[in-house]
């Protein structure tokens, strides 16, 4: 069975991005592209954030996160345009299960172009065969159908309909779909 491998958030590339550590220099194009945006907040846990001195909070926060191998949180870079467009992040990690969640979020203006899919296929990639989950876990709001359809296309399988709440986030209880990846191709428990 052996242990996880994990050496921190290591870098990955996909067609058209670069999965890569956040930096200082990319709270503006955080800030523009996802957390001062309504439509990117609207089925998640996060709140809008009311300036980008908020967002230079939590950016400072995710970059000393860095130190622990455990912590898996990507900036999703454009390599055209050399732009950040979102990000991925890993939590819930139970390591005798070798079991974790994924999220995601990219930029309002790239939805509908493949980018959440090829993004959440390489890291499921990562995550199974070269960190040693085995099962892989995301959730997304009912009301958000196309973040189900991400995860459909990137090979997870629908497991329940779950309400979650989220305590550090104003105690918000959202109806959500949960969906699997499972490392050897088993369906869902």
């Amino acid at each position: 069975m052996g242990k996880l491998r994990l050496n921190g958030t290591v870098e990955l590339e996909t067609e058209r991005c670069l999965l890569r550590r956040f930096k200082m220099s990319d709270v503006h194009e955080i800030y523009a592209n996802w957390l001062s945006d309504e439509d990117s907040a609207k089925y998640n846990a996060w709140k809008v954030h009311s300036s980008i001195e908020v967002t230079k909070g939590y950016l400072a926060e995710w970059i000393d996160s860095y130190k622990n191998n455990y912590y898996l949180h990507w900036a999703v870079e454009d390599k055209a345009t050399k732009e950040v467009i979102g990000s991925v992040s890993v939590s819930n990690i139970k390591k005798r299960k070798k079991s974790c969640e994924i999220g995601y979020t990219i930029a309002k203006k790239l939805w509908n172009q493949g980018r959440a899919t090829e993004v959440l296929i390489r890291v499921l990639d990562y995550l199974t065969r070269e960190a040693g989950y085995e099962k892989v876990y995301a959730l997304h709001d009912i009301r958000n159908e196309a973040s189900g359809r991400v995860m459909e296309k990137a090979g997870m399988k629908f497991v329940k309909n779950k309400t979650q709440i989220f305590l550090y986030s104003n105690n918000i209880i959202m109806k959500c779909r949960m969906y699997e990846f499972n490392r050897y191709g088993d369906t869902p428990l």
